[in-house]
């Protein structure tokens, strides 16, 4: 008969399984759940998944998710050394009820954060609802730490000018912002790249259909590529 029990950790948790008298454990890449202030008084939740690389995504969900919908790629950085920190927006979680209207500021919060950390290579990752405040955030402004981005279909915006930044935008050919992902896409200036699968899946829900191997594949290795 198969016991498993949860031991609680301060960065996560152990897996114990008994199985026929034998004792196996399966560590939990971990994390630790922060918090910082935005400019507008807001309380954001977050998971910080700390490595030794200087280099650190922040992940924002879209607004069927929350931040644990990113612990499966932010592990998988986590064995590759890079840190993350996925963060919960405004009225989600913990993280404290404000104007919706300005999850841009917990993206800008969640920069100012990292940077006090000592981080100067920034990478943002975004699906739909959190790939439009990504935007709007980078509209508001923009940051010499702030290297890369990755936008899953976003739900609005305006594109971004800042050449410094390595852009790529992922979009399903038959979903229903196509047209508008391309608008965003044509906007914003170089270096950029649309990449778009077949299928009708939106955003982070692309992660349920067959593509889910390439589109993690394809996001890690564009985070994990040097400059």
């Amino acid at each position: 008969m198969k016991k498993k029990y949860l031991l609680n950790m301060f960065f996560g948790f152990i897996t114990i399984g008994i199985i026929n008298g034998q004792t196996t454990e399966a560590v939990v890449p971990s994390f630790k759940l922060i918090t910082y202030t935005t400019e507008d008084g807001g309380l954001i939740e977050a998971s910080f998944f700390k490595e030794s690389k200087d280099l650190v995504v922040i992940f924002a969900h879209g607004a069927i998710f929350n931040k644990e919908s990113w612990y499966s790629i932010a592990e998988k950085l986590q064995k590759k050394q890079i840190s993350s920190l996925s963060i919960d927006f405004r009225g989600y979680g913990n993280s404290k009820k404000g104007n919706t209207n300005k999850r841009s500021l917990d993206i800008l919060g969640a920069v100012d954060f990292l940077k006090g950390k000592g981080y100067n290579n920034i990478l943002i990752v975004g699906g739909s609802m959190g790939a439009a405040a990504v935007l709007n955030a980078l509209s508001i402004k923009t940051d010499k730490s702030i290297k890369k981005v990755v936008l899953l279909a976003p739900a609005g915006g305006v594109g971004i000018h800042d050449k410094s930044i390595k852009k790529i935008f992922v979009v399903s050919k038959n979903e229903r912002l196509f047209e508008r992902v391309k608008k965003i896409y044509n906007e914003s200036s170089n270096p950029k790249e649309l990449k778009i699968f077949s299928g009708t899946f939106h955003a982070q829900n692309m992660f349920k259909s067959g593509h889910r191997e390439e589109l993690t594949n394809l996001i890690i290795n564009f985070l994990n590529t040097a400059e």
